[in-house]
């Protein structure tokens, strides 16, 4: 899989993707172009019907007494060698088509069968028939003129034309019916056509026309079959294109230029979806299998910082899971030191025996409340309060505001953030578990105190957010986004929020620094050592941390920020 991805890249690279997309917007628009633009004036035509008229003396017959033709016979043995012949012809191109447009008119020749009269239907208007009959030619497939002229292509005036075509046609009805014998065959006496030619075919886009040619069957042919032989010529200038409907052409430009463009956007798809990106020289790929547990409130930038490092390196496998800072530390002690790692939202201190720490980033959190709490600042004295039981409703802070119940949601046991939160803003302990959707005390109806408890940072905003009176705790980038939204609002402690670093050093309580724990220092030449390099030197791996709302511990030149050694 690794070879084949690398050859469709190597391909790609080569091609270009934005070329392999030219080429198939190009493809995809030759036939057009070649219908409207270069080729676009086209005759179509199709021979709809070919055949006799089916009338014969064995299905009506007038036989004289003295065993002789009589006269009703005499003619339908005429009228079983004659057929007719319907052609369909059609405008097909993008243009108007006049007569001048043809540099050779356009011509059909019927093999030794005789024409005896032709017609038009479907011309549109009686003005549209009258001027495509006086264009109507007729010729021998001999080449010599009936009427003693040239030939087919030289000016005959009106002997060849449609008028004398049906005056010779009701000549020879009259001598048939009246029993008369045929007249002779050489040309000067009986003239006899086997083509017509359409001199002034005129025809407007989309416009259709059906020729009915009347025609018969020489007196030796042999076989009651009438011969199909329609032989068609002509030719339109400008490129134009003459073209028989019912022959199906294998290879046709559509079909080609398709075919072509379908594979073009198979290859293309299959190097975007298979086809490993361009690899990033300044990303050190090592492969391998690696999993990293912890902090479900700095998992989401892992992930994406994860998703970003396999992207460059095909072969690295990096799984994530949020589990909570104290089970992902616990997690690692007893897993592979080659290929585990645990995230947690400040130092661990118990069994942390053999682990190695890393520091990534400062990680700053806030206290939070339900967008309906009346209230923007709270002191320690009275969060601690709050979370005791002896505040119970807002209203004992704001008297005069409605009654409203304080709801508790906090973190889990195994959070590293409720541990930092009770360390450093509560000194004490949350409290009891006293509810399960943070509504009423079901859990323990004695206790004083409504709190729920949430396992991920996502959980507990949504609850702040849905149930009134709510208060509870987050990191910065997740209260930035929900208060956006206007789904709850961050308070102060003791008046003091943060708003730059320094007040991170002198007075902001409620911060931590990220760190990424392994079971002894990481190979260099592992997975978990090259990732980690990556996480923490690395430009992009740093971007991710400052796009994710964090301030990275370790600067573009490769100094550790001395405010990560404090937590």
């Amino acid at each position: 899989m690794t070879e084949l991805r690398e050859a469709l890249r190597a391909v790609l690279d080569f091609l270009g993707p934005g070329n392999l997309v030219l080429g198939i917007v190009l493809l995809i628009a030759t036939p057009f172009v070649d219908r409207f633009l270069i080729r676009r004036k086209r005759v179509s035509y199709r021979v709809h019907y070919n055949s006799k008229i089916g009338l014969g003396p064995e299905k009506l017959t007038d036989e004289a007494p003295a065993g002789t033709p009589g006269q009703l016979a005499t003619l339908t043995r005429l009228l079983d060698r004659l057929s007719i012949v319907v052609i369909r012809i059609r405008n097909t191109g993008g243009y108007d088509i006049a007569p001048d447009d043809f540099e050779k008119p356009l011509t059909f020749t019927f093999g030794e069968r005789v024409v005896w009269n032709a017609r038009f239907s479907e011309a549109g208007s009686d003005e549209t028939r009258e001027k495509l009959r006086a264009g109507l030619r007729f010729f021998r497939t001999d080449g010599t003129d009936p009427l003693g002229t040239a030939g087919p292509s030289a000016p005959v005036g009106e002997r060849d034309n449609l008028r004398t075509v049906r005056d010779k046609m009701t000549q020879r009805m009259v001598r048939w019916v009246g029993g008369q014998a045929p007249a002779p065959k050489e040309p000067e006496a009986e003239p006899r056509w086997h083509g017509v030619r359409l001199e002034t075919l005129a025809l407007k886009r989309k416009q259709k026309i059906k020729l009915v040619v009347v025609l018969e069957e020489p007196e030796d042919h042999q076989g009651g079959e009438t011969s199909k032989e329609i032989t068609v010529s002509g030719k339109l200038d400008d490129n134009g294109i003459i073209k028989d409907e019912k022959s199906q052409r294998r290879f046709t430009l559509p079909r080609l230029t398709g075919a072509l463009a379908l594979v073009l956007t198979a290859f293309l798809v299959l190097s975007l979806v298979f086809a490993s990106p361009p690899v990033d020289p300044s990303v050190r790929c090592v492969a391998g299998d690696l999993t990293i547990k912890g902090s479900s409130v700095f998992m989401p930038t892992i992930t994406a910082m994860a998703e970003d490092y396999m992207a460059d390196c095909a072969d690295a496998h990096i799984k994530t899971q949020p589990t909570g800072s104290i089970d992902g530390v616990r997690w690692l002690a007893g897993a592979d030191p080659a290929t585990s790692a645990a995230l947690s939202d400040g130092l661990q201190r118990q069994n942390a025996d053999g682990l190695r720490s890393l520091q990534l980033a400062v990680v700053i959190y806030h206290v939070v409340v339900n967008a309906k709490v009346p209230i923007d600042s709270l002191s320690t004295a009275e969060l601690g309060q709050v979370y005791r039981g002896e505040i119970t409703d807002w209203n004992q802070l704001r008297p005069g505001t409605e009654s409203l119940p304080i709801r508790i949601v906090g973190r889990g046991q195994s959070s590293g953030t409720r541990q930092l939160f009770e360390a450093q803003v509560l000194h004490a302990g949350e409290g009891i578990l006293s509810s399960n959707e943070c509504l009423t005390a079901d859990r323990d109806p004695g206790a004083r105190v409504i709190r729920c408890e949430r396992d991920s940072n996502a959980d507990l905003i949504a609850k702040i957010r849905d149930v009134p009176g709510a208060i509870g705790y987050a990191d910065a980038p997740s209260v930035a986004q929900a208060r956006t939204q206007g789904q709850l609002k961050s308070i102060s402690i003791d008046g003091k929020t943060y708003d730059t670093t320094a007040e991170l050093e002198s007075s902001y309580p409620f911060w931590t620094v990220e760190h990424l724990y392994t079971k002894g220092d990481p190979a260099a030449d592992s997975l978990l050592g090259a990732f980690t390099d990556y996480i923490r030197k690395h430009d992009s791996g740093r971007l991710r941390l400052q796009d994710s709302g964090y301030l990275p511990c370790t600067t573009p030149e490769g100094v550790s920020l001395s405010l990560c050694n404090n937590r």
